[in-house]
């Protein structure tokens, strides 16, 4: 980091308001070889990419919501994300009245979210803020969140080198940063928008596990377990059997370790699985890889975050949605599943 900010600002004081990024100061660092042509605007094009610093900023409550110690939010930050930017905002003045002693840091980004106890989220939405924060010098603190609710947080820091001194584990309780950092908005839903930093996240991610010129490809069908929530499929030895003769092995992803599961995705050359955060390893995957997404019966359109995602390393992206009217649950047609990996294979 070549510059850092000598000064304090003034929040603003208009208590319980709505606060804009763009109402913050700006941290210009130098830009890396790495990052040189591959910054644009953020995932909604409002913002450039970089880091903003809140003096005295809070970080609140489990989601992880930014204030300004007088209790205005940051509205880009704190917004659960649905679809063209239509946000679903927090109780930001319950959680703004707390009334508890705050846990002080010197320099502090949050990786804190609404969503990161679910692995597409964090991979999509909160990963990629340590990259651009590492790139550009950051030398502080991250915020993560504690390991029973997302244990791929804290595996994933490590795989990125981030040493425990610069990590505390969310329990809580306020956090009061002299600077809280605040890089620009991220979203896996996006990320397509955005290729050049994109693809430079999807290198980063594979650096945490080399492998060799002559590693073995393989073909891995995902497994759901019967105690899934939803999106189970109604007849998986019939599609472990069609999958089988075209040498797809069944993997469940929550066996592994996050190092694990990138290796596999690493060495795969082609996947089959449900709608569920297990397809996020297609990003990690080689370049033209196949990809068969099984969904459950009337497909919403909300459900393309992997279809996007796939254009980023111009894999082959294939759909296939269950005919049964049950909701959530897929009965895969093993007729056209068939067709699709004679066509593609």
């Amino acid at each position: 980091m070549t510059t850092t900010p000598p000064y304090r600002i003034q929040p603003p004081d208009q208590a319980m308001g709505q606060i804009s990024l763009q109402q913050l100061p700006e941290v210009r660092f130098e830009e890396t070889p790495r990052f040189a042509g591959s910054l644009c605007a953020d995932m909604y094009g409002d913002l450039p990419y970089g880091l903003y610093v809140l003096p005295e900023g809070e970080v609140r409550g489990a989601a992880g919501y930014m204030y300004t110690r007088h209790g205005s939010p940051i509205l880009e930050q704190n917004a659960g994300f649905l679809r063209k930017k239509k946000f679903v905002r927090p109780r930001y003045q319950q959680i703004a009245e707390t009334s508890e002693a705050p846990h002080h840091v010197e320099a502090i980004i949050t990786l804190l979210s609404s969503c990161h106890d679910c692995f597409w989220h964090w991979m999509g939405d909160s990963l990629p803020k340590v990259l651009l924060a590492e790139e550009c010098g950051f030398q502080g603190t991250y915020l993560i969140p504690p390991s029973d609710v997302a244990p791929w947080a804290l595996q994933s820091m490590q795989l990125a080198g981030i040493t425990p001194d610069r990590m505390i584990v969310h329990t809580g309780t306020t956090v009061r940063a002299s600077n809280l950092y605040v890089p620009t908005y991220f979203c896996g839903y996006n990320a397509h928008h955005n290729l050049p930093f994109s693809r430079l996240f999807r290198d980063w991610v594979r650096s945490f596990v080399p492998r060799g010129p002559h590693a073995s490809r393989k073909r891995v069908l995902v497994g759901r377990r019967d105690s899934a929530k939803a999106r189970r499929v109604v007849n998986p030895a019939d599609v472990a059997r069609i999958a089988g003769d075209f040498g797809f092995a069944t993997i469940f992803f929550e066996d592994l370790s996050l190092r694990e599961q990138l290796t596999l995705a690493l060495d795969t050359e082609a996947i089959i699985a449900p709608h569920s955060s297990g397809l996020t390893h297609l990003l990690f995957m080689n370049e033209g890889s196949l990809v068969v997404e099984l969904f459950p019966h009337k497909r919403q359109q909300s459900c393309d975050c992997y279809e996007t995602l796939a254009l980023i390393p111009s894999h082959r992206y294939r759909a296939l949605e269950s005919e049964i009217p049950r909701e959530g649950d897929i009965e895969v047609d093993t007729g056209l599943l068939r067709k699709i990996l004679i066509s593609d294979l």
